[in-house]
């Protein structure tokens, strides 16, 4: 079970966590991702809730844990932080589709969207560098990308002005994450939201949602996805963790009255 959709970035995450099942009487119920001192992944099933701040803390004891990693859209995970004390480190933002669109253009005019093409290889590291050839879970470079079709690009009558890419989920079926990069020199001209709302038309024409994700502080690619109507619904950040309170026992509203222990 997840808490949340993942985009291609999360899910490479879940990948490279260490995954541990949580049991109680014998049953799994939730389980805990980990990246050496890091807490990636942390779910409790609904009706063990009521047991899930203690599992949490035994998980950060027993396994030496300094970070968690933190998403806005994960209820619980948030819910149980709010009993630690910690600083904060932010780290992404992710989208999903809200259907209104910036602006009196929506595109481009005069430009060419297509699948990408081997022959397309060289402008394409031209343009955007390593931005498509890092090695993932699924695709080793660039050239792996074209092959099966993922890639694709944005021309006019005499350049690339960029390239948008699709990466189907692993594990929520109906979900694409949509990225794309554009050159230096036609950056701030539509050519970002034209390719946007180009792969947004691909995912719904193929039955998928789409959603994406950037790095918190890129603030150019988060207006770029703001423009093309995909709204911040989820951020995501490192708790970095120095104690959890712990509380004395009490009853009332404030004040309160405090309670002493009785054998």
């Amino acid at each position: 079970t997840l808490a949340y959709p993942m985009d291609s970035y999360l899910e490479d995450r879940l990948f490279e966590s260490v995954l541990y099942k949580i049991i109680y009487e014998d049953d799994c119920i939730g389980y805990a991702g980990r990246i050496g001192e890091l807490l990636s992944y942390f779910y409790v099933r609904r009706g063990n809730f009521r047991y899930a701040p203690d599992i949490l803390e035994k998980v950060i004891v027993q396994k030496a844990i300094k970070r968690v990693f933190v998403i806005t859209q994960d209820s619980l995970l948030c819910a149980l932080l709010a009993e630690w004390d910690y600083g904060k480190e932010k780290q992404a933002c992710w989208f999903t589709d809200g259907g209104k669109v910036e602006g009196p253009g929506m595109q481009m005019g005069e430009v060419t969207f297509r699948v990408a093409a081997q022959t397309d290889i060289g402008r394409i590291r031209k343009i955007c560098g390593n931005f498509f050839a890092e090695e993932g879970q699924v695709f080793h470079n660039l050239e792996d990308r074209v092959a099966a079709g993922v890639l694709f690009v944005l021309e006019d009558s005499a350049n690339l002005l960029g390239c948008g890419i699709i990466e189907k989920s692993r594990f929520c079926r109906e979900i694409v994450s949509i990225g794309m990069f554009v050159g230096e020199k036609h950056r701030r001209k539509g050519a970002a939201r034209t390719i946007l709302l180009h792969l947004k038309k691909w995912a719904y024409e193929n039955k998928l949602q789409p959603v994406a994700g950037c790095w918190y502080y890129n603030t150019l690619s988060r207006r770029s996805l703001e423009s093309a109507g995909m709204i911040a619904t989820s951020i995501g950040y490192e708790a970095i963790l120095e104690g959890k309170e712990n509380l004395p026992k009490r009853t009332g509203n404030p004040p309160g009255e405090l309670v002493e222990d009785r054998e």
